[in-house]
């Protein structure tokens, strides 16, 4: 079963680079703005961290640690939750990108929803606390913290997103929404540390024999 947990990351992160990188109409391209919103950002880190453990599965290596998947887990969720409850829908007509789906529709759907499945089934459990869920935010909150220095010495440069916009906002009003918005990551977070303790400790999928049970069994031969 490790070779299926294995393929399904590769998968996933071949999926979300191609999402990313290509296009049928331009081919391979890379735009540094285009990082500059987390949604790209979130998906370019779940890609690597799936490339790392898809490969750390099928050679038999140490794979990422389960903070970690819970932070890619998490990021993403944000991505698709904001983007579902908050932003505005992707104008009709969007180019189709693969399996059927438009840059919008993988960035901000299947990705989210593979990752989570993956953290649910893929992944150890019994290892996250809250004091995780806390450490997690400062992935988002440096994020707010790097837009807002951007858009304050690069007058040019339009915000990525309306929540963070201070020459709109203001900086009560950025203020107010960081705050609004922290608390509901943070509650996002701490829901899933619930779902991790309430889970096997191995995961579902792909359950690895543990380290002891091989050195004995070599021990015994």
């Amino acid at each position: 079963m490790g070779v299926v947990v294995g393929v399904y990351r590769l998968a996933l992160a071949a999926v979300t680079f191609v999402a990313l990188f290509w296009s049928p109409s331009d081919g391979l391209g890379f735009d540094l703005q285009d990082y500059v919103y987390f949604t790209n950002q979130s998906n370019l880190l779940l890609a690597a961290v799936m490339l790392w453990g898809g490969v750390a599965v099928l050679a038999r290596r140490p794979e990422p640690q389960p903070w970690l998947w819970g932070a890619v887990t998490l990021f993403i969720l944000i991505t698709g939750l904001v983007s579902y409850l908050i932003l505005d829908p992707a104008p009709p007509g969007e180019e189709i990108i693969t399996l059927g789906l438009t840059h919008d529709q993988l960035v901000h759907r299947l990705t989210p929803i593979a990752a989570f499945v993956h953290f649910l089934l893929m992944v150890p459990h019994r290892r996250l606390h809250i004091r995780t869920a806390a450490l997690w935010l400062t992935y988002p909150v440096a994020y707010c913290a790097f837009s807002t220095t951007r858009g304050e010495i690069s007058p040019g440069s339009a915000y990525p997103y309306g929540f963070v916009d201070v020459s709109e906002l203001g900086y009560g009003g950025l203020l107010k929404n960081v705050v609004i918005y922290a608390i509901g990551f943070f509650v996002l977070g701490l829901a899933l540390v619930g779902i991790d303790r309430l889970l096997p400790a191995r995961a579902l999928v792909g359950r690895r024999e543990p380290e002891t049970t091989r050195t004995e069994v070599h021990a015994a031969t």
